[in-house]
């Protein structure tokens, strides 16, 4: 990326609330490397989108920094400064106050005591329906967009990192499932990979198709008498028709059993107001479980144990190149030893 660019007038913001993630502060001190190997002053090019008082809020650099809220977590935070910052960089301020409008939108459905009118609510007691009481384990969100490429990963860390917890809040183990596993890309290319395998597998896996009435950009052609907006809304409620309805034949390997779960989420075009409201709609719908399920969505202890065993292993491997001793972890000490024998 940064061989494409001019530097002299190129931002670069750095994300992290705590300031202290080591691959963010890793990849910040590599490109403030190649700034002043151009002979540039980084804290003239450097913003961070960082907690209040954070390693990042480096008042000494004379950065910009845009804090973050202490009471929310990083995979909440797309419509706070982590989303806020570069959104309006790229599209401007009034796309990005848009976007807010349809968080908005959906945070006012999410207050609605009839389930029926409280979109987040329904499709959490749906997913809690298939996981609990149906027994179904996975969840594939698959958006009809491509400009979606990337919603599932969004989603899978959202749900996964909120709701991946096995200990309710009062800290007893729960004796029912939690979190689903979330995964999915856009319907384009799962079609044709693993559809097979949902259609006429042993396993059965929910999932919650996307779509849209309009191209995004509002432009289309016709061919063979239909768009290929037109096509892809065909393609979206055929796959849903042939989940449920299943299909019978004196042939077996052409046999479809059928009452496979899935939802449809459909909206009249993909723009900033929309993509505001799927934001808002999964957060909502994440939280909702987690009320339900009785867990705390808004730790991630697991995640914390991955970095604090990571710091260990490379101050480890420090030592080892600098001769010195440090602190010892026959574990890690043995993993290590395999890792030199490659």
């Amino acid at each position: 990326v940064l061989d494409a660019l001019d530097l002299n007038s190129t931002l670069v913001m750095a994300v992290s609330k705590s300031g202290t993630t080591l691959e963010t502060r890793t990849n910040e001190e590599l490109a403030r490397a190649r700034y002043r190997k151009a002979g540039l002053k980084p804290e003239e090019h450097f913003i961070a989108a960082t907690g209040k008082g954070s390693p990042m809020d480096d008042l000494q650099a004379k950065r910009a920094a845009f804090y973050m809220w202490d009471w929310i977590g990083g995979r909440y935070c797309g419509t706070s400064m982590v989303g806020g910052v570069m959104l309006a960089f790229a599209f401007g301020m009034e796309v990005y106050h848009e976007l807010l409008r349809g968080a908005n939108a959906m945070d006012k459905l999410a207050l609605k005591r009839e389930v029926g009118s409280n979109l987040p609510l329904l499709l959490a007691l749906l997913g809690i329906w298939n996981r609990d009481f149906l027994g179904v384990p996975t969840l594939a969100v698959i958006p009809y967009s491509s400009a979606l490429s990337r919603f599932s990963a969004h989603i899978q860390q959202l749900d996964m990192e909120s709701n991946g917890k096995h200990i309710d809040r009062h800290g007893e183990r729960v004796d029912y499932p939690t979190g689903p596993i979330i995964w999915g890309e856009p319907a384009t290319n799962a079609q044709h990979s693993f559809f097979q395998l949902v259609h006429q597998g042993t396993d059965t896996i929910a999932l919650e198709f996307i779509g849209f009435q309009k191209s995004q950009r509002g432009e289309d052609l016709e061919v063979e008498g239909t768009t290929s907006q037109e096509k892809l809304v065909a393609n979206l409620l055929a796959q849903a028709l042939a989940l449920a309805m299943g299909q019978g034949s004196d042939n077996p390997n052409k046999e479809f059993l059928g009452n496979r779960p899935s939802s449809i989420l459909l909206a009249k075009r993909l723009d900033a107001y929309t993509a505001g409201a799927l934001l808002a709609l999964y957060e909502h719908k994440v939280a909702f479980q987690g009320f339900i399920w009785n867990i705390n969505s808004f730790d991630q202890e697991g995640v914390q144990l991955g970095k604090v065993l990571a710091k260990e292993l490379l101050g480890r491997i420090a030592a080892r190149k600098s001769g010195g001793g440090g602190e010892a972890n026959p574990l890690g000490d043995t993993l290590l030893d395999q890792l030199d024998t490659l």
